[in-house]
């Protein structure tokens, strides 16, 4: 048994106080009732760089039911693995009962894989267990805000002073076991600003092709984590240089590296970034139809070749592109018709016929197919003049969006 590392949390200028009173209400009323319970994960690492996370989980040896029956507000959810969610008014606070490595399963039932791969991992264990088994160190932090301690079984801590992200255990086989840690170790350490430790770095190029094995729904939880939540430029730079954005977006192989795509992804992602910053929505369609829209022009013009119309090989090409992407990719149908309607509304944005123009402006994607538009025309794509017209009618009284309008009508012939 290894006996963990206690560090005084105040030694990092960590609180109590820095806690959301619910999760330390939850830590309390288990502790009392005489069970083990820390908050653990995300919370408490993000908390060590000051980053003042809002969700915390918590992990304590209370089986679920056990930890239902001291909690008036409680659901226990999940078949994999049964969590409990105490609700309070407008915030949740998920239990977790300790967790062993799926290794220890004492029958099939309990723990399966395929190719080295988890496909279960529900067999209770004990406070050590549960540490050791988790991703990287520094998500394997126990925090007990009753005595302001944190228990490190995995030298985390030692990990926050490097700034480095290390896997728990051996590497290449922790990777294979969820093929996923790939992107959750470039995301985390683009997060905090960390380096990948050495052996965890080297151990990602070996594990690549199992991340393309991974269900379509995963990769696509990922993708919004990596893109949509303030990193979007960083991670992007990362996973390239691990060569995993090739692996979520398999369409980019022939022009990821040109220089024309570095430009209109970056503008992309560093605007994305700043809607976060601002705190505007961020509709996760938008960056989608960016990465896949060299795909369509590609396709479209091979299609063209073969002497397909233009509209025709447009619509075919952003099928196929779809299609391909959504063999990797699983995403809501939503955001796929989002995707479509982005890129479908550009021939009208561009051809300005006068009774579509109409139409187009109380579209429910017309603003985000402007902004497609403007990207276009700040690479150069299409004029700025043509993105100009559409800023200004946008701005004006009815009036005078009446009489822009108005002027698109050719006269007719006498």
């Amino acid at each position: 048994m290894h006996q963990p590392k206690i560090y005084s949390a105040s030694e990092w200028k960590l609180k109590p106080s820095d806690f959301h009173p619910h999760a330390l209400q939850v830590v309390k009323t288990l502790q009392d009732a005489g069970y083990q319970a820390f908050i653990v994960g995300g919370g408490v690492r993000d908390q060590l760089v000051d980053l003042h996370p809002k969700d915390f989980d918590i992990a304590t040896n209370a089986t679920p039911e056990q930890v239902k029956s001291l909690f008036n507000h409680c659901l226990l959810i999940g078949r994999r693995f049964r969590l409990a969610h105490v609700h309070f008014k407008r915030h949740i606070i998920e239990v977790a009962t300790f967790r062993r490595d799926h290794s220890h399963a004492s029958d099939e039932s309990e723990a399966c894989h395929k190719d080295g791969i988890i496909t279960r991992d529900n067999v209770y264990g004990s406070l050590e267990e549960d540490a050791i088994r988790r991703d990287f160190s520094v998500n394997a932090l126990y925090y007990n805000p009753v005595d302001n301690s944190i228990h490190d079984f995995t030298e985390g801590i030692n990990d926050f002073k490097l700034k480095q992200i290390r896997l728990i255990g051996e590497p290449e086989a922790r990777f294979k076991e969820d093929p996923v840690r790939i992107l959750r170790a470039i995301r985390i350490a683009s997060k905090l600003g960390f380096s990948i430790e050495p052996s965890t770095e080297q151990a990602i190029a070996k594990a690549l092709p199992f991340l393309e094995q991974m269900p379509g729904a995963r990769l696509f939880d990922e993708y919004t984590k990596l893109f949509l939540h303030g990193h979007a430029v960083l991670n992007y730079q990362n996973l390239n240089q691990h060569q995993a954005f090739i692996v979520l977006f398999p369409a980019t192989k022939t022009y990821l590296e040109s220089p024309e795509f570095e430009k209109w992804v970056g503008l992309a992602l560093a605007n994305t970034d700043s809607r976060y910053r601002e705190q505007k929505g961020i509709n996760p369609a938008f960056l989608l139809s960016v990465f896949l829209w060299q795909a369509v022009l590609q396709a479209k013009q091979e299609l063209i070749k073969t002497g397909q119309p233009q509209g025709l090989a447009f619509q075919h090409a952003v099928s196929t592109t779809l299609s391909s992407q959504l063999q990797r990719m699983a995403m809501p149908k939503r955001f796929s018709a989002n995707i479509r309607e982005i890129w479908s509304l550009q021939h009208i944005l561009e051809s300005r016929r006068p009774k579509m123009v109409e139409k187009i402006l109380v579209h429910p994607r017309f603003r985000a197919a402007y902004d497609f538009l403007h990207l276009r025309g700040q690479v150069g794509e299409v004029p700025t003049a043509l993105v100009d017209w559409w800023e200004t009618l946008q701005k004006v009284e009815q009036d005078q969006k009446i009489q822009m309008i108005r002027s698109l009508k050719k006269p007719k012939k006498k």
